[in-house]
This record gives structure tokens, sequence and C-alpha cells, in this order.
């Protein structure tokens, strides 16, 4: 989580990150509430599809299947994996926009800026 935020890379948080974090986490509380219709404290990839496009993410049927397989147990998600899923998407697609300067919903990665991205998420 305090890579999602570590806009310099240093390692740390500040006070108003820390700040910005806790809204986060607290607004992703409620979408999670929100979409567990079955108040069974988990939810279903279907959704995990709608919870996902309510957030802006765009992302085709195969894409959210292959994440809840990532996150969920026996189909389920719990909170714990919705947050750390919220977390990955939201670090990625931060690095993602900062490529995409034309805002074309493309970039082009050399490999070593690839696993630069990818690790320090």
């Amino acid at each position: 989580m305090v890579s999602m935020l570590d806009r310099d890379r240093s390692g740390t948080m500040g006070f108003n990150e820390f700040k910005e974090l806790w809204s986060v986490l607290n607004g992703w509380r409620q979408h999670f509430i929100s979409f567990d219709s079955d108040r069974s404290g988990t939810v279903d990839p279907q959704e995990l599809q709608k919870a996902l496009t309510t957030m802006g993410f765009r992302l085709n049927p195969q894409t959210v299947n292959s994440i809840a397989k990532r996150y969920s147990t026996s189909g389920k998600i719990t909170f714990d994996d919705y947050i750390a899923c919220c977390v990955k998407l939201r670090a990625l697609t931060d690095s993602f926009r900062r490529r995409d300067t034309g805002q074309q919903g493309m970039v082009n990665f050399s490999y070593d800026d690839f696993i630069q991205c990818v690790m320090t998420i």
C-alpha cells in the first residue's frame, strides 16, 4: 500500500500521503460493502466486474476473470483480497497512465522499463 502513494519512491509515506491512503481505503471499504449483495463478506466475480466498472476500470471479461482467479478462494473474494486487488490495480493503472501521455490506452515499454514498473508496485 505504501508503494501506491510513494510518489518519490522513498519507501516511506508522509502524513498527507497517509491521510490519502486512509481516505482511499475507507472508500474501497464502502464500495466493497455496496457490492457484497448477499452480505456474505465476499464478492463473486460478477460483483467484482460491477465494482471495477463503477470505479472506472474498463476491463474485458477475460481480464476480470483472471483477476478474480488471482484474488479469490473458491470463487469468492474476501475484503482483504479485494483491497489487495484494488491496490494493485490502482498502482498498475497509475504507472500505465504516466506512460500513456497521449491518453490513447496504449504504451510502449522497453523490457527494463516494464520490469522497473512492475517491481516497484
